[in-house]
Order: C-alpha cells, then structure tokens, then sequence
C-alpha cells in the first residue's frame, strides 16, 4: 500500500505462522480420487506435528476431524487454533 508524505499509516508485524489446508482420505471410500477434510488455520508448528501423526493413522471408517483431533490430542499437545476474527 502506497501513502503520501504525512498520510498516517499503520504497519503489522507477523509473531505467529499459521497453516491450514486438509487431510486427504485414501482406501476407505469407493471413490477414484478419496475424500477431504477441510483443516481450519492452526499454528504452523501444530499442523507440521499433526501432519506427522496424520502420516500413520489407519480408521476403519471415515473419522470427523473432530474425532481426529481428539484422538491426535490425547497423547500430544493440544493444537493451538487461529482466532483472528479480522
């Protein structure tokens, strides 16, 4: 954003990285390509660990994220979701 002389202005600095994106649900469902499951932002440090769990995780059936990350938080740290309302 461009600003002429005297013109106030206001500047953010980023302190936290945020990641979000899905999981891809492979070999359970009937369908060609798999299913998804949208991720709302977390810390980027939370997705990266949750990523590495997610790698091993086999269900017999489609898990919620809900029931993902409740299965994820019972042996690792709690994940750290974004709040920004902006």
């Amino acid at each position: 954003m461009f600003t002429t002389e005297g013109e106030p202005y206001t500047s953010e600095t980023i302190i936290m990285q945020y990641s979000c994106g899905r999981i891809d649900v492979r070999g359970i469902l009937d369908e060609p390509y798999g299913d998804e499951i949208g991720v709302p932002p977390m810390l980027s440090y939370d997705w990266r660990r949750f990523g590495d769990w997610l790698d091993d995780v086999q269900t017999m059936s489609v898990w919620t994220l809900e029931n993902l990350v409740e299965a994820y938080e019972h042996n690792n740290p709690k994940i750290t979701w974004d709040t920004y309302d902006g």
